[in-house]
């Protein structure tokens, strides 16, 4: 039993860590610049991303798929809210 809520913390663990990588780079990327607010984004986008392919892919290569899942989702979080907190600094006069 104690095991199974291990693997679980090792799980989620990992997807957040895989959510921090585009998020560090976004990071250095933009110098900085709102960058700190986004980290809640990253770190949910990397855990959903990898509890999505986790719930149908349940074998090593699913574990693996996961991983790159929980990057992508993150990378994808990121770059949807910088094109619209750039449209809406755009709008403004």
């Amino acid at each position: 039993m104690p095991w199974d809520v291990f693997g679980t913390v090792g799980l989620f663990s990992l997807w957040t860590a895989c959510g921090l990588l585009p998020w560090c780079a976004a990071l250095v990327a933009g110098r900085g610049r709102g960058a700190f607010s986004a980290l809640p984004l990253a770190i949910v986008a990397g855990i959903v991303g990898g509890l999505l392919v986790a719930a149908f892919a349940k074998d090593g290569a699913g574990f693996a798929v996961s991983l790159l899942a929980a990057m992508a989702a993150s990378a994808l979080a990121l770059v949807v809210l910088r094109r619209l907190v750039q449209g809406a600094m755009a709008d403004d006069p």
